[in-house]
């Protein structure tokens, strides 16, 4: 190890490493020309490389990819001196036993009082991301089973919001939360929250498309007695109760003009004013957003100011929608019935028939839908085996022209159409009532098929 650290006047070499070890996240240093001079333990355990390994080497030992626009080892201090400023980067790294990691580095770089290059101050922390580099380890709060905070799916889609949401919820950056109606948007505001250092205050939400101008206003600001008729006693508002931790403005779009300028205020000043009273109040809160309206559009119709839009969208994150998540299905259907519960009988699981068929429909109404959905099959079909015919008729007529995706096979629709003529004694007007399709399509699937009544009828 170097005799000496580039941490000038900040106490004893020894005192300065007892600090860094006890540090959370890696830290290191490299002089000029890209050469470590300084390890800590966090670095060590994060990259595999001991502190004996690293010091003396170039920081390209850490080289990985440019998957994310800015490897760690290209150039001798890519992220520290290049840029002779402050930066803060998603950078991949290469640990010691081979593996890709995704993480988030800041670097400072130390210039003597000429402004001359001496050195660069470094730390970084494991994001986790397995989507873009399989190698990778899953998000810590992934579970085995797929649970991401009550987000479900391993989907890469899926596995890249995971990542989007571990790196923002460290921040106290605004986040606007972009997704179509169902697709989870408040699931991922949760995981934001319980993800970040506000974990332990208060999670509060307003739907702001539910309340009229005047009720919204009083609902996120508070009010004073007499204020306005039926104004009967004082009220904190949302933002006061969210003090301290999280405020998730659902359906944002959705404001007046005039409550959008009052937000516009109380993001850039931090305080709120009651209605009723000119006495302002400090706020702390993390603001996160919601909508599944264009926000552009609105603001080009001047239906949306510019300015607020612009300190809402600091950092846009979209929810996929579920028809970009299908392989999800099974999984997500595997949580609801076991919510669900059974009545008694043995656990329910969908058909090879059935799942092909929820394959196949493109889910408008997103995971709500696909709930409201199973909890018809499962009214329909009771426990055990959930069947095709036990799903909604628009739900059935979607997977008729059997062109699902390539991870579902027509096979399927043989067997749910043998099955169906099975269950009818081979009546084909009662097996086409059954499948939800007319007696031309089964007639045409049997065809397709090869299936033919063993009797010879043709009922």
């Amino acid at each position: 190890m170097p005799s000496s650290l580039p941490f000038f006047g900040l106490g004893s070499e020894q005192q300065l490493r007892e600090i860094a070890d006890h540090l959370p996240d890696g830290l290191f240093t490299t002089d000029a020309d890209g050469l470590v001079t300084f390890w800590n333990r966090a670095a060590e355990q994060i990259t595999g490389w001991t502190r004996e390994e690293a010091i003396g080497q170039s920081c390209s030992l850490l080289a990985g990819n440019t998957l994310t626009g800015c490897s760690c080892g290209v150039g001798p201090i890519r992220c520290g001196l290049a840029e002779r400023s402050k930066s803060s980067k998603t950078c991949t790294i290469r640990t010691r036993d081979g593996r890709e990691l995704l993480i988030v580095k800041n670097a400072v770089p130390m210039l003597s009082p000429d402004g001359t290059p001496v050195g660069a101050l470094e730390t970084f922390a494991s994001v986790h991301q397995e989507a873009a580099f399989p190698g990778c380890a899953l998000p810590p709060r992934l579970s085995t089973g797929g649970d991401f905070h009550g987000l479900v799916g391993r989907d890469a889609g899926m596995l890249e919001l995971y990542r989007m949401i571990e790196l923002v919820a460290r921040s106290g950056s605004t986040v606007m939360i972009l997704g179509e109606s169902g697709s989870g948007k408040e699931l991922v505001a949760e995981a934001i929250h319980r993800s970040s250092p506000r974990a332990a205050a208060p999670f509060v939400r307003v739907s702001c498309s539910a309340l009229n101008e005047n009720l919204l206003e009083s609902e996120l600001f508070g009010h004073v007695r007499g204020a306005f008729t039926g104004a009967l006693r004082d009220r904190r508002g949302r933002f006061q109760e969210a003090d301290g931790g999280t405020l998730l403005l659902d359906e944002i779009g959705d404001i007046s003009p005039l409550v959008q300028l009052k937000l516009l205020r109380v993001i850039e000043q931090r305080e709120i004013e009651r209605v009723g009273e000119s006495l302002p109040i400090k706020v702390d809160v993390r603001l996160l957003c919601a909508t599944h309206r264009d926000l552009r559009a609105l603001v080009q119709e001047g239906r949306f100011r510019a300015d607020l839009y612009f300190r809402l969208a600091v950092f846009p994150l979209r929810v996929p929608p579920l028809r970009e998540h299908r392989d999800d299905l099974p999984e997500l259907a595997a949580r609801f019935f076991a919510r669900l519960g059974p009545d008694g009988g043995s656990p329910r699981r969908l058909s090879p028939a059935a799942l092909a068929a929820l394959r196949a429909y493109r889910w408008p109404g997103n995971v709500r839908e696909f709930q409201n959905v199973l909890e018809y099959a499962a009214l329909q079909g009771g426990d055990g085996e959930i069947r095709a015919e036990h799903l909604p008729a628009e739900v059935r007529e979607a997977a008729a022209p059997c062109v699902a995706p390539a991870t579902v096979r027509c096979e399927d629709e043989r067997r749910a159409l043998v099955d169906a003529l099975e269950r009818t004694g081979w009546n084909r007007t009662r097996a086409a009532v059954l499948l939800g399709v007319s007696r031309v399509t089964l007639w045409k699937r049997m065809k397709r098929h090869g299936v033919g009544d063993p009797a010879g009828g043709d009922a």
